[in-house]
């Protein structure tokens, strides 16, 4: 029978999350978000349009002005979300980070975990991505999903996942 051990850690040796090497997730990834910002915008931009020419006052142009604006910002932010976004696999836990503005790392343990499943949005199937979905049993947070992975890479991490909460739950 294994022995339980509860040793206490050190922080000044153990490695913070925040120095993880997230892995990236695939750049088509990014175009998927790319697309669906600027067909957002269109659509602001086209309800804009419309009513500027209902009715021509400065009201129209300045939200015309600020919906475009808005779209740049979008894009630049988009830009470095996908830069940072990723994924870490360690021994005993997962990890995801996402966020610029309002980082968040959701680390969640082998132990915690209950299913873990592959999929695909119809926008992701026309770019060949797929997510991984992983459940686990806090009711607050019920499930971690990593989106923008190649079909070898989500079955990977899902045959990883699979294996490690087999072993944490013997």
């Amino acid at each position: 029978m294994d022995t339980i051990t509860n040793c206490q850690l050190d922080l000044e040796t153990t490695t913070p999350v925040d120095e993880l090497r997230f892995e990236r997730l695939d750049e088509k990834f990014q175009s998927i978000h790319i697309i669906s910002t600027v067909l957002l915008y269109l659509m602001f931009g086209a309800l804009a349009l419309f009513l500027l020419m209902i009715d021509d006052s400065l009201w129209c142009i300045i939200t015309e002005c600020v919906i475009m604006s808005a779209l740049i910002l979008n894009l630049t932010i988009l830009r470095k979300a996908y830069l940072f976004r990723g994924y870490a696999l360690r021994e005993h836990d997962i990890s995801l980070r996402r966020g610029v503005i309002f980082p968040t790392v959701t680390t969640i343990p082998y132990s915690r975990m209950q299913q873990v499943s592959i999929g695909q949005n119809p926008i992701s199937k026309i770019f060949n991505l797929y997510s991984v979905t992983v459940v686990n049993g806090a009711q607050t947070q019920s499930s971690l999903i990593i989106q923008g992975l190649t079909k070898e890479t989500a079955n990977q991490i899902k045959n990883l996942v699979t294996e490690k909460i087999r072993c944490e739950h013997d």
